[in-house]
């Protein structure tokens, strides 16, 4: 019971002004100092949060959240029947299948090599390819039709009119035949519209029926290399897969969004890391002026502890009173971090204070509850840590 004054003296000694004017502003400047350093964290980790959702809404633009593909080989066969098994799950807004394959599309003078997607007129991202329309419009249910984008279109100097058309070929699917001596297939395609988002896509991508896709790789009706869904967000992809298993013949995987871009997303996980430590570093040093609050409080109520002492108080439970006031600074001054840092994300979302440079685009920032747990934990860690170290030695003598 009587230990319980450990906690009561802690927390005074951090609300109450002292008599010395410099010993206030020594506790003042640590305390402002941590919260200027769970500021700066926060906003920093949103920003980059912004910046990695704003980018990836374009790299990621044309994946779909889920994708059905062959364990083995290319392709993969499914019916009707089993299509419309896959549409009926409850958590898949739409399922699309999809034939894929690189092909090199030319003309008399120039050529490309693009990934050529086979698509149904209600594939997923219809409506969004056909909003994306420079010039014509996206028509999927026109055969022997190629919808292109235009950096690709301008490095083939592509001319939108009837007479002009690109050779599209691209490898079979099987080849071994006598009468064939050619491991190719080539057809002749119309322009039917030219697409603008950004040139990696632009030059990755390019977008024909289902059924000339087939005809131009040489499979079956049935026969996909994905399908691509779209899902409310309740299902991974092991739910996925276990769901769908027995609609095929044979075994398929389900990738999600990082499994198809790894390698981008493990750069931005990377990056963010860096600017993780880099940033707890300057919080780190932020730390430096809690030692010196906690060493000379400890000097100046020397007088006062030497009264407990008399009353039959421990040097644990002095060496204690500064470690929880060490404790209250970090986790008082992590809060009001996070409440300042708040309020500068709320002021840039709400009037665009600062654009993304060479841009009128306003610089995204994203404030997450993950991040401001990552704030709080790590400032919290780096106090007790601090006021441990401070407050090893002997307090009184």
């Amino acid at each position: 019971m009587f230990r319980s004054y450990i906690y009561r003296i802690a927390i005074r000694y951090f609300f109450a002004k002292d008599t010395k004017t410099i010993v206030n502003r020594i506790n003042g400047f640590a305390l402002f100092m941590i919260v200027a350093a769970s500021c700066v964290l926060l906003v920093v980790l949103s920003a980059f949060t912004g910046l990695k959702d704003f980018g990836l809404s374009y790299t990621s633009s044309f994946d779909p959240d889920l994708k059905i593909i062959p364990e083995k080989g290319n392709y993969f066969i499914i019916n009707d029947e089993g299509l419309d098994k896959i549409k009926q799950l409850k958590f898949v807004i739409k399922a699309s299948p999809v034939v894929e394959e690189k092909a090199v599309l030319s003309n008399e003078l120039n050529s490309g090599a693009i990934l050529l997607k086979g698509v149904n007129p209600d594939y997923h991202m219809s409506k969004v390819l056909d909003s994306l329309s420079l010039i014509g419009a996206f028509s999927p249910s026109k055969q022997n039709t190629l919808y292109i984008g235009a950096d690709l279109a301008t490095s083939l100097e592509v001319v939108m009119s009837e007479e002009f058309s690109l050779l599209a070929t691209a490898a079979k699917k099987q080849s071994l035949s006598l009468f064939s001596f050619s491991p190719f297939n080539s057809i002749k395609l119309d322009i039917e519209g030219i697409y603008q988002i950004s040139s990696d896509i632009e030059r990755k991508y390019a977008f024909t029926s289902i059924e000339t896709a087939s005809e131009l790789i040489g499979v079956g009706n049935d026969s996909y290399t994905s399908i691509e869904i779209i899902s409310d967000g309740s299902v991974n992809k092991s739910k996925l897969k276990e769901q769908v298993d027995d609609f095929f013949d044979s075994s398929v995987e389900v990738l999600n969004k990082q499994d198809l871009n790894p390698a981008l997303y493990k750069m931005l996980n990377t990056e963010n890391l860096a600017v993780y430590l880099i940033f707890s570093l300057v919080a780190l040093l932020s730390m430096f002026n809690l030692v010196g609050s906690l060493t000379i409080m400890m000097v100046e109520k020397r007088k006062d502890l030497r009264v407990l002492k008399a009353l039959g108080g421990k040097e644990s439970d002095f060496k204690n009173i500064f470690f929880f006031l060490g404790v209250f600074t970090s986790v008082f001054g992590a809060l009001f971090g996070i409440f300042s840092g708040w309020i500068i994300i709320l002021i840039q979302n709400n009037y665009s204070l600062i654009v993304v440079p060479g841009t009128s685009i306003p610089y995204p920032v994203t404030l997450t509850m993950f991040n401001v747990l990552i704030v709080f934990t790590t400032i919290f860690i780096l106090g007790v840590l601090t006021s441990l170290w401070s407050t090893k030695g002997r307090v009184i003598s």
